[in-house]
């Protein structure tokens, strides 16, 4: 189901399906999913509550809904009258009593019989009786107006009418009318705390089965690769790939085997933090120990191990200087007698303990009361009783050395230690805090508790916070902020995240995560750390329950800031007018359309999703202005309520090809549709009740086209005029289904792609039984080039009729014009001659005109072409009449050019308004516009912020273009831009979000600058005389002016690869950024270990040979290897190794006893990597021979 949007500027009621009611408190941002939900504000639950009127569409109004509020809070006068304002419109000045005097006048309302035959002395008169609430025009306004006591609003009631009259019965009841203020309060309500939505997808959750049914105590991500490692509470280390896909697992052990009989307590992880700067994690447990462990290798082993410590370390904090590495990092955390312990690593990539090398296998031992002889390497501070209790969370802030901790006593929750004033803030809160988050750039303390409350604080006002936000049924027991989108994750007890806005306090999100635990009403456990907000490039946020892991993948991970001006996030396919309502319909690549108003340009309603994803390729209005029809790429055609956004009919697909027209015929109830399928089809549009209507192939003239039809046209009565991608144009009658005049038969196809075409059809139907795909080029629009080939034909672009002299008595006339790789021809639809005229339009060769529109009377042409310009040609007294010499070959009097776009122009619509005549033009570059017909004057984009009104020129964009508009924004952002790019340089080292805006440098479009030098930004009215042409397109070698280049399309596959594509783009760079420029001691830091980036800098590979005096060591001479009979064969062939980590040296021959395996000290490695573990100290590794593979071996 497509998702609606209505601003709250305009009346326009959402979709509202057949089958369901709709609920008031239901999202209009909703595609059905349970897991996407946002709250609404109280006015809608007092309206749709309070008030009595019923939460189903179809209303039963009780006789007095508004009685009890109006005797509470009746603060209005008995008979209230006011003035219309410029701004406001009728529905927002309405007031509650308002409705009560219109609902009672629906419901008092009994209407006088239709007479429909006057009576006479015989015969009594015909009436036709009326159903009671049920007004007219007349009778509505007249309502209105005296419960409104003014009559100013009388020119709005008609369009408001003919927007409650959704069905086109001339009436309106009391139902109508109310669920459509109902649906627009709510959407109103809506609009005003509108946010952009996190979470777009399903969340990805998978079972961690090496927990063994234990809680998930932390998440961690590793780097160099990205990996994500869960710790459970029992100390089972799972690693799991970014996409969520298992790795290995590791189990934590003590290495001490137990002889007494005394009971042992088993160790609980209790935290984790990552060390990004050496390549650690740090592990607590309650066994009052510290485990390191080293991640810098495939295999993950311990290293150190600090143990006895006082008290049992219960929360980390790890902070470094990324500029420098090596200098001092400090590892806080908390124990669970509310102390605060710091150590200090003086040299962490270095070292961290002061130990020697050891030959034997393990991790290095650091007694903790033997801390003070690795002074070298590490210091300790500790800050004593912090808190009355255990200490729940703490987080270092290095800008003022400010240590945050949190604890469950209501005494002392939350304090902030500022070492360097020697100052402490305490924050009290009843039940204390379960988790909190800091953000330094924001200046924003976030708190979770028990009370199921979420609390903003100023961090340096301790008695009241900023806000209380309201909302989860448990307790929260994790919080996330997210700098980038000024937004706030919780995640509570029960398994549900929302997203609250910080600036307006909020409900934006709800994400229920449906893990087996937590479904049936039961509670599941948690461990201490259960949420992990991961930056860019993944972004995601992890959150775990019991033993299972959910991803939850962010959608945009930053505010755009971009000052380009656009109409949809994709290339538009057209923008069509609707002169009934005055407003423009624009539909996208993305699956979305749009209606804007022409008198403001503001947008009114958005129709998201409307074919499921996929790129909407065209889009028509019947003849009553009332339905909206629109085809897409797959080959689906869709019939929506214009007035409304509700989605009447689906039309069947006759194949999985790309609808390029589409043609209701009202009066025969038909529906004709043609595309890349090479048919036309028919479809009833008799039964308005009908969702789903069936496609008919039984088109009595046959189909005749053997290529894709690109275009269709219809000129009443009964004349339809198709063209194909091979240059034929065919006329058909309507009424008869025959061929009227077949204009040009197409091209004959090249046989030898002819049978790959068939080859391909015939393995594609063996597959599947689906529709054919028959997408197998690139749509005009998303061609990169137009150039044609040698020897092909001109496709037929577009077609046009031109309706007013098709209707006059002159037959020897041109009523058809083709658009055909750039030359406009004209065609006259009787006779023997047909063709009586033609020239190139675009002023550049291998260009192509996709868009053209002629005014009422046909006296004038527009053109767009692919190079972004409009043409407007006077065309009155052009091919009027047949000349006895041939052809015309002479260009018609050019009346206006002007540039409109960057890029090509899919579609120009002329509209007739009360304030003239005007040009709507839509392009790939992803806006449509707004122009003046005869001077070109640029009205505005749709879409800007700014809103324009026909009537006043003044607030039109002209006398600038849209290209000095940006110029003008940018040298007035210039001081802005750099003050961002100096706040960027400046941020916390933990503020490692995606904050960078997306704008033009993810579009590729053209800088500012050269914009700005491009010689044809506008273009005044050019009068021009007929110059003669020949059939030749203008040479490549002929002078013109030179002009800006037109940004080329990424990729005509569609927007999916294009998003996928500009990920990978920017995941590329982002790299490139954080690692920098690449030397060896960049990828030798951390010792002499193969890095990607080393092997590629290897020198010459070449061959190495055996010398003849070849030293040998015992164990090869033992095998009776000699220097003379030893080839490159054997030595490639040839067994070094030494078995088992444990075994001794030379212990693999056969006979000899084989040591009992050990434990692994301090670690034990999964079933999957037993075999493949080798300690990195234990056993020095021998190479007896050097390798003969043709490659360098690094050590």
């Amino acid at each position: 189901m497509a998702s609606v949007t209505l601003d709250r500027r305009f009346s326009v009621l959402p979709p509202i399906k057949k089958e369901e009611s709709m609920d008031v408190n239901s999202n209009m941002m909703n595609n059905g999913e349970n897991y996407h939900r946002t709250e609404n504000s109280e006015s809608v639950r007092k309206l749709s509550q309070e008030n009595g009127i019923s939460r189903s569409v179809n209303l039963d109004i009780p006789e007095q809904p508004f009685s009890s509020i109006l005797k509470k809070t009746r603060q209005f006068q008995e008979f209230d009258s006011f003035d219309k304002e410029e701004n406001l419109r009728l529905e927002e000045e309405i007031k509650l009593h308002h409705l009560e005097k219109l609902m009672n006048r629906f419901h008092k309302h009994k209407p006088e019989a239709i007479l429909l035959q006057a009576g006479t002395g015989f015969f009594p008169a015909k009436t036709l009786p009326r159903t009671p609430g049920c007004m007219n025009l007349a009778e509505f306004k007249q309502t209105i107006s005296d419960v409104l006591v003014t009559d100013e609003y009388d020119d709005y009631l008609e369009k408001l009418f003919m927007k409650l009259d959704s069905s086109g019965s001339g009436y309106v009841d009391w139902n109508e009318f109310c669920t459509y203020l109902l649906l627009l309060y709510r959407e109103n309500d809506y609009m005003r705390t509108k946010r952009e939505i996190p979470f777009l997808v399903e969340p990805k959750i998978r079972h961690i089965v090496q927990n063994r049914q234990e809680q998930t105590t932390k998440i961690v991500a590793v780097d160099g690769p990205t990996r994500y490692v869960t710790i459970s509470r029992e100390g089972a280390i799972s690693v799991w790939y970014p996409s969520m896909q298992y790795d290995k697992y590791y189990i934590i052990s003590d290495d001490e085997v137990d002889t007494s009989q005394k009971r042992r307590f088993k160790m609980w992880v209790t935290d984790a933090i990552y060390m990004p700067n050496c390549h650690k994690i740090a592990i607590a447990s309650t066994s009052r120990d510290i485990r390191f462990f080293d991640t810098s290798t495939a295999q993950y082993f311990e290293e150190w191990h600090l143990f006895a410590l006082p008290d049992v370390p219960y929360c980390f904090d790890y902070y470094y200087d990324k500029r420098n590495p090596n200098s001092e990092s400090l590892l806080i955390f908390g124990n669970d007698t509310g102390d605060i312990n710091i150590l200090r690593f003086y040299k962490p990539v270095t070292q961290l303990f002061n130990v020697p090398f050891k030959n034997e296998g393990g991790a290095h031992k650091i007694f903790m009361q033997n801390l003070h002889e690795h002074s070298k390497y590490i210091g300790h501070t500790v800050l004593p009783a912090v808190h009355p209790e255990l200490i729940r969370q703490v987080q270092f802030v290095p800008d003022n050395d400010m240590i945050i901790s949190s604890c469950a006593s209501p005494v002392k929750s939350i304090v902030i230690s500022v070492t360097s004033l020697k100052k402490v803030y305490v924050f009290k809160i009843d039940k204390g805090v379960e988790c909190f988050d800091f953000s330094k750039k924001l200046n924003i303390l976030v708190t979770g508790s028990l009370d199921h409350n979420i609390r903003l604080w100023n961090p340096y006002v301790t008695f009241k916070p900023m806000a209380v936000l309201e909302g989860h049924g448990t307790g929260v027991i994790g919080v996330k902020i997210h700098e980038g989108l000024m937004q706030v994750f919780s995640y509570s007890k029960e398994a549900v995240v929302k997203v609250w806005d910080i600036k307006e306090h909020a409900l934006l999100q709800t994400v229920i995560l449906k893990f087996p635990s937590s479904i049936h009403g039961r509670m599941p456990e948690h461990g201490q750390f259960p949420i992990h907000l991961q930056p860019s490039p993944q972004s995601s946020l992890l959150v775990t329950c019991n033993d299972y892991i959910g991803l939850l993948k962010l959608g945009r991970t930053s505010i755009p800031h971009s000052d380009t001006v656009n109409t949809h996030d994709t290339q538009l396919c057209c923008a069509i007018y609707n002169p009934m309502f005055k407003q423009v319909a624009t539909g996208c690549d993305s699956s979305v359309i749009a209606l804007w108003d022409i008198e403001t340009g503001n947008k009114s309603v958005v129709l998201s999703n409307a074919h499921m994803e996929e790129e909407i390729t065209c889009m028509t209005f019947d003849s009553s202005y009332r339905r909206l029809l629109s085809g897409a790429r797959n080959g689906t055609i869709k019939v929506w309520n214009f007035q409304n956004g509700h989605n009447l009919h689906k039309l069947e697909a006759v194949a999985e090809a790309e609808v390029t027209g589409i043609m209701p015929l009202l009066d025969k109830k038909i529906i004709l549709a043609v595309g890349w399928s090479r048919q036309i089809t028919l479809y009833e549009d008799s039964d308005p009740d009908s969702m789903y209507v069936h496609a008919q192939q039984t088109w009595k003239g046959g189909q005749l086209h053997k290529d894709d039809i690109l275009t269709i046209d219809f000129c009443p009565p009964n004349l339809l005029c198709t063209a194909s991608f091979d240059g034929e144009i065919i006329i058909w009658d309507v009424e008869t289904e025959k061929v009227f005049n077949r204009l040009r038969k197409g091209a004959a196809s090249n046989l030898k792609k002819k049978i790959e075409d068939m080859s391909s059809v015939t393995e594609k139907s063996t597959e599947s039984d689906r529709p054919k795909s028959m997408n197998s080029r690139p749509n005009s629009r998303h061609q990169k080039s137009h150039k044609l080939e040698k020897g092909q034909t001109a496709p037929v672009d577009k077609v046009l009729f031109l309706k007013g002299r098709a209707t006059g008595r002159n037959m020897e006339v041109s009523s058809l014009v083709t658009s055909e790789g750039g030359y406009i021809r004209f065609w006259c639809l009787y006779g023997a001659r047909n063709e009586m005229g033609y020239f190139y339009a675009p002023d550049q060769p291998d260009e192509s005109i996709l868009g053209m529109c002629t005014n009422q009377n046909n006296s004038l042409l527009v053109t767009g072409d692919t190079t972004g310009h409009i043409k407007v040609w006077d065309i009155l007294s052009y091919c009027i009449r047949f000349q006895d010499k041939g052809r015309i070959k002479s260009k018609p009097l050019l009346e206006a050019h002007w540039r409109a776009h960057d890029s090509a122009i899919v579609s120009v619509e002329f509209a007739k308004h009360d304030t003239g005549d005007y040009i709507i033009s839509a392009s790939t570059d992803k806006t449509a516009r707004l122009w003046t017909l005869r001077e070109g004057q640029y009205i505005g984009t749709f879409g800007q912020k700014r809103s324009w009104n026909l009537k006043e020129p003044t607030t039109w964009a002209h006398p600038r273009t849209p290209w000095t508009l940006n110029v003008d924004s940018s040298k007035k952002d210039t001081d802005s831009s750099t003050t961002v790019s100096d706040s960027k340089s400046q941020l916390t080292d933990g503020a490692d979000l995606d904050l960078q805006p997306e704008g033009d440098k993810l579009h590729g479009n053209q800088p500012e600058k050269t914009r700005i030098k491009s010689p044809d930004l506008v273009l005044p009215p050019v009068e021009t005389k007929t110059v003669e042409t020949t059939d030749e397109k203008p040479t490549k070698t002929s002078k013109r002016e030179p002009r800006e280049l037109r940004p080329v399309d990424k990729t005509f596959l569609g927007i999916r690869v294009e998003k996928e594509l500009l990920r990978k783009q920017k995941d590329r760079k982002e790299r490139r950024e954080n690692f920098g420029d690449i030397t060896l001691k960049k990828t030798q830091q951390y010792g002499k270990l193969c890095s990607p980036f080393q092997a590629l800098s290897v020198p010459t590979v070449v061959d190495i040979k055996i010398p003849n005096n070849m030293p040998l060591s015992s164990r090869m001479i033992s095998k009776g290897y000699t220097s003379q009979n030893l080839t490159e064969d054997m030595v490639m062939n040839m067994d070094f190794s030494y078995g088992g980590r444990d075994s001794p040296q030379g212990g693999d021959q056969v006979g000899e006893p084989v040591a009992p395996k050990k434990v692994v000290p301090g670690s034990k490695a999964g079933s999957r990597e037993k075999e493949s573990r080798s300690s990195m100290r234990s056993t020095p590794r021998v190479f007896a021979a050097p390798t003969l593979k043709k490659h360098h071996t690094v050590a």
